[in-house]
């Protein structure tokens, strides 16, 4: 089983209570939803997909530890809301004022490595960027996962880190891109966003090249 180094003090209230506990259980859960499925899968999908499904299963058992609840609109804003968010209509859903957003990303690789599904990224990975549509996400739980080591023969996607940081700004993220034809627009964070979310490290695997990675991309003490 996964182990990971927690922030115990780590508690939040964004309509509903979030501690370490709720985020520890609910990577654990995740990873072992994930391991359940059959390695195929995860070699026919891309890595954005994978990202998605990976958050998905970690909204909805978030949301069913702490009491709260998906959000039911799509594009909404942010992903976990308090139950009573849900007799509201759809326009305020898209922008409700309590909550959490919650982003998942794998990160960025040498260029050349030509890694495939099921083969750990941690000993060529350049950096960690999450992704957002705007910039004026301020408030943000970003997860991590990679292909970890396992007992079996394929290495499934894990969860390898949780952060969260509440005090981003807009310059914290960078241009937006994909501003002209059919392309989504979307930013990533920057340098200093992610500094700050490297400040509130709620869960990290404890596996020393991942300790040592992020140790090193986040400037965490």
């Amino acid at each position: 089983m996964t182990t990971y180094r927690i922030n115990n003090n780590f508690s939040i209230n964004v309509g509903f209570n979030v501690t370490a506990n709720h985020i520890h259980n609910a990577i654990v859960q995740t990873n072992a939803q994930l391991s359940a499925l059959p390695s195929t899968l995860f070699t026919s999908i891309d890595y954005k997909t994978t990202s998605a499904m990976i958050g998905a299963i970690f909204c909805d058992t978030l949301a069913s530890l702490t009491g709260s609840v998906v959000n039911p609109i799509e594009k909404g804003h942010p992903d976990i809301i308090p139950k009573d968010g849900l007799n509201s209509p759809e326009h305020i859903l898209r922008k409700y004022p309590e909550g959490l957003e919650i982003k998942c990303t794998i990160g960025n690789i040498k260029t050349g490595a030509n890694l495939r599904a099921g083969e750990s990224r941690i000993s060529q990975l350049t950096g960690v960027t999450w992704q957002a549509h705007h910039r004026e996400v301020a408030e943000l739980l970003g997860l991590v996962w990679d292909f970890v080591n396992s007992d079996n023969n394929f290495n499934y996607p894990t969860i390898t880190a949780a952060f969260y940081s509440n005090n981003l700004i807009q310059d914290d993220w960078g241009k937006i891109t994909g501003t002209t034809g059919r392309n989504t627009k979307v930013t990533g964070m920057a340098a200093s966003g992610r500094i700050k979310m490297g400040q509130g490290c709620i869960a990290l695997i404890d596996n020393q090249p991942y300790v040592q990675k992020y140790s090193s991309t986040f400037k965490m003490v």
